[in-house]
């Protein structure tokens, strides 16, 4: 053993720098691409294909828990600024519109668990796997929204149609999840009592981010800090709120998201957390997708079941958000496509590496895992193009405007 670690190259030897390796060459090939014309975020997904589980297999899943609270640190910045772009008074004035991306969600659910149904899965495994495709992945529309320099009233939609479908699919997957685990052999409650397990976890995590928002409010206050430094104040009260809903088992999704919506829809002063921290931000896009492609099986898209379902769930997706949209006579034709093709990416459960109220929830059977699987690699691989092209048939991208 000694002399094939001696064999080995140092730097393959720490896992630190295994990941500093891969994060490097996601953003050289990121940069490259982006100069042509096409994705920044497709760095990280050659990168993550190039060393992860479907390559060379240097990054896999035992590596990246060695990494788990980065991962989440990474997470909390990510699901606050999806929290920080839900504007509650405009979707409350906005009537139809709100309304018809409300529905969109709602579809997208209920389409995804017809299809499942329809492959063969269980009523209670097809509504699990429907809960968590009921989200659009915020790493991969805010990337697209960042690297575009996007900005409109169809972007806008969008970017409150992202807060609105994640806290929606925490809903449906904390009861979908309660389902799953009282009928699980080893259950230890009923569904009521799994049911309100869940619901005080939503509570717990939502009473920290009052909590902790409520901190940075009095931090910021008492010091009377200038615009420019509560950025840092308010990243300090961001950690408190991730540690606590972890060291509590409550939900970090929620919090974090309300931590976001509290910013944007309580505080009145000026705000200048996203200048401060974009650099950071984009970091951890690179770094959150370069994890997700690494542990992406390219093979599952070589089964033609689980491809097809995959396929069609995915399209369904597409053509049931825009189907929503229908009602509302607010967007054109060219922005309701372009909102419901920027909405087509999803998440998935192995990437809530965030909230540990969720865990325990291997539930799913082979074929189930195989149609998640083949999700997942479709997504890496088409999720990022059809969003930046959906901003782009919006008419809504401002490349050209960006300095610097």
């Amino acid at each position: 053993m000694n002399d094939d670690f001696g064999a080995m190259p140092l730097w393959m030897l720490s896992p630190l720098a295994v990941v500093g390796a891969g994060l490097l060459l996601s953003q050289v090939i990121g940069v490259l691409m982006q100069a042509r014309g096409w994705p920044r975020l497709y760095g990280a997904v050659i990168a993550g294909l190039i060393l992860g589980v479907s390559g060379l297999g240097m990054v896999d899943a035992a590596l990246l828990t060695q990494f788990q609270e980065l991962f989440n640190a990474a997470s909390a910045l990510v699901l606050f600024e999806v929290g920080r772009k839900m504007d509650l008074a405009w979707l409350w004035r906005s009537g139809r519109q709100g309304g018809v991306l409300v529905l969109g969600c709602v579809l997208r659910g209920m389409g995804a668990w017809a299809l499942l149904v329809a492959f063969g899965l269980g009523w209670g495994e097809a509504a699990f796997i429907a809960a968590i495709l009921i989200a659009v992945n915020p790493v991969i529309f805010t990337s697209m929204v960042s690297d575009s320099n996007a900005s409109g009233v169809a972007t806008y939609a969008a970017a409150n149609t992202v807060g609105i479908s994640n806290l929606i699919a925490l809903l449906a997957l904390s009861g979908s999840l309660a389902w799953m685990r009282s009928h699980n052999i080893n259950a230890e409650l009923g569904f009521s009592g799994e049911l309100l397990r869940q619901a005080s976890k939503l509570a717990l995590g939502a009473g920290i981010a009052v909590f902790c928002y409520g901190l940075y409010t009095l931090a910021t206050r008492i010091s009377k800090a200038q615009a420019g430094l509560r950025p840092g104040i308010l990243l300090a009260a961001l950690m408190m709120d991730l540690g606590l809903c972890s060291v509590t088992a409550s939900s970090a999704l929620l919090s974090l998201l309300l931590m976001g919506l509290l910013l944007r829809n309580v505080e009145t002063r000026e705000n200048v957390f996203q200048a401060q921290v974009k650099t950071a931000q984009d970091i951890g896009y690179a770094l959150l997708f370069m994890m997700s492609a690494a542990l992406v099986q390219v093979q599952q898209l070589f089964e033609w079941v689980p491809l097809l379902a995959a396929t069609l769930v995915f399209a369904a997706r597409i053509g049931l958000t825009r189907l929503a949209l229908l009602p509302s006579g607010a967007w054109g034709g060219d922005k309701k496509h372009a909102i419901a093709l920027s909405l087509c990416s999803l998440v998935g459960f192995g990437s809530l590496v965030v909230d540990n109220s969720l865990t325990g929830a291997s539930y799913m059977s082979d074929s189930a895992a195989s149609i998640m699987a083949a999700l997942l690699a479709l997504n890496v691989l088409v999720g990022p193009g059809l969003t930046w092209w959906g901003l782009k048939l919006a008419g809504e991208t401002h490349e050209g405007d960006k300095h610097g």
